[in-house]
């Protein structure tokens, strides 16, 4: 009996050794994942969204308003442009030309307004908008407000021209025999006359002929623009028969007909208006030049300073025929010195 259960329990033993053996041999399965509680959240990828990008309102820039009215010659109107298409650029600003200024056009963009020449009514508009200001230059009508400045005064410069003309005549005859021609239709024609002989007269004294034949100088003519265009052909034979070597032909009266009549007998020229075309004998056009003001009112008037009035000044420009030397040219100038100055007057001639 005892030897039946050793039996059993080798047996069993060897059982359990075997089943251990099988158990270390059996290949391990595959890993299974235990899941856990948290439930998985699957990701989803959405595209980036775009930033909205709103554009500005287009803003209209600062500007100067540039308007031309009656009476400017070729010069004055590209030298004042140029200047103004510069200064404005500096100053960041637009300028634009149009051909004329209405209330509704003063917008609080427009800085300036630069009025040229007559008939603009700029008093009215600046009247209308005192926070514009407003520049005339040669402008006979306009008068000086809170936001209204001036450069020059046309009258004077019409005399201060003809004073001028006569000493610049005087300065290149070569016997004092010089003539003008007056524009009858001037309201200021016997001003104009007044001037120029005081200006001949500023050089020449008496101005007395050396050669034959002997006459009264400065002589003087008042010509209407009809005759100027037509019919100038008897009066000016006339002064070539006088031996008259130098003429100041004023104001619009400077047709190309009669210029080159002029030039056709051998008489020198001067006006106050560049020509049409400039004739062989044209010695010089004396003109009011307003940029050196320009230049200088330009900050205030873009800083809303009160209105004032500065003078235009004159310059001889046309002289490549060379007529006017340069040693008679720095007299010239320093006439022109003496007249801004106020050192020389147009009303009185030295005794």
């Amino acid at each position: 009996m005892n030897k039946e259960k050793s039996s059993y329990l080798v047996l069993g033993v060897l059982a359990l050794l075997l089943l251990a053996v099988l158990a270390a041999c059996t290949p391990s399965g595959p890993e299974v994942e235990t899941p856990t509680a948290e439930t998985a959240v699957e990701t989803v990828e959405t595209a980036p969204t775009e930033a909205i990008i709103t554009s500005p309102t287009p803003q209209t820039p600062p500007s100067v308003l540039l308007v031309w009215g009656d009476g400017v010659d070729s010069f004055t109107r590209s030298q004042i442009q140029s200047a103004l298409e510069g200064l404005a650029a500096d100053s960041a600003l637009e300028l634009i030309v149009v051909e004329a200024v209405t209330p509704d056009m003063l917008t609080p963009e427009v800085e300036a307004v630069i009025g040229v020449g007559a008939e603009l009514g700029l008093n009215e508009l600046a009247a209308g908008a005192p926070n514009v200001s407003f520049l005339a230059i040669g402008d006979p009508g306009a008068d000086v407000a809170a936001n209204l400045s001036l450069i020059g005064d046309p009258n004077e410069e019409l005399r201060q021209k003809a004073f001028l003309a006569g000493y610049i005549s005087a300065v290149i005859s070569y016997d004092n025999k010089i003539v003008a021609f007056i524009n009858a239709e001037n309201a200021a024609s016997e001003d104009i006359v007044d001037s120029y002989v005081t200006g001949a007269r500023f050089f020449c004294g008496i101005c007395r002929n050396v050669f034959p034949p002997y006459n009264a100088f400065p002589q003087w003519e008042l010509l209407t623009p009809d005759l100027a265009n037509d019919g100038f052909r008897p009066i000016v034979n006339n002064y070539f028969n006088i031996d008259v070597d130098v003429v100041y032909v004023q104001g619009s009266l400077a047709t190309p007909g009669m210029l080159a009549y002029f030039d056709e007998l051998g008489i020198q020229m001067i006006g106050d208006q560049p020509p049409d075309v400039q004739p062989g004998l044209w010695a010089g056009t004396i003109l009011a030049d307003p940029v050196p003001a320009l230049e200088t009112l330009w900050p205030e008037l873009l800083a809303g300073s009160q209105g004032k009035q500065i003078p235009a000044r004159l310059i001889v420009t046309d002289r490549e025929s060379g007529l006017i030397s340069e040693g008679r040219f720095r007299l010239i100038e320093i006439m022109i010195a003496d007249l801004e100055s106020g050192l020389v007057s147009v009303e009185s001639a030295p005794q």
